[in-house]
């Protein structure tokens, strides 16, 4: 009987919509503020452009280090991707977002999640965790983001088939 009810309590864990939203599937809606008060939708980028969503924090380190490569991506893909950063919210606040922003002159959007709703939806456990959503809503990537994108970017506006798969890229120079 302890065994059957385990087995039960895992089952209903896991098969909660949004636990983890992996490759191959539609990405969970997403409806949040950007720290300036406009909100944003994921369903607004569906058929036009492809998203990279990046869910982080004011005090991760690897965080911060990967706010100069977004601001690179807007200003050379802004065009075809969206670049949405989500702030998970822990242990953060919504002051230190906005310092965050003005500080390091973001391009790009800051979204914040509070109550991590969103976080909670993508199956968001550490940060950075970064996702690439096709023009179709299909998860394209769950980390292992290609380093250069721009031969990606074809195929994220291509109808998502299983046989895709991330496509293997080359390595982060700057991971240790």
């Amino acid at each position: 009987m302890r065994l059957e009810f385990l087995l039960l309590a895992v089952f209903l864990v896991t098969a909660q919509p949004g636990f983890a939203a992996e490759v191959g599937e539609a990405a969970p809606a997403l409806e949040l503020r950007t720290i300036d008060g406009r909100t944003v939708h994921l369903s607004d980028y569906r058929g036009r452009k492809a998203v990279f969503l990046a869910f982080w924090n004011t005090w991760c380190v690897y965080c911060v280090k990967k706010t100069e490569r977004y601001k690179r991506l807007e200003r050379e893909f802004g065009d075809r991707v969206e670049i949405l950063a989500v702030n998970t919210t822990w242990n953060d606040s919504l002051a230190k977002t906005r310092q965050y922003q003005e500080d390091h002159a973001t391009n790009y959007p800051l979204l914040y999640d509070d109550g991590e709703v969103i976080t909670k939806r993508y199956g968001v456990k550490v940060v950075p965790t970064e996702f690439i959503i096709g023009t179709d809503g299909i998860i394209r990537y769950r980390d292992g983001v290609p380093t250069y994108i721009a031969a990606h970017l074809p195929d994220w506006y291509e109808p998502y088939t299983p046989d895709m798969g991330p496509i293997p890229s080359c390595p982060n120079p700057d991971a240790s």
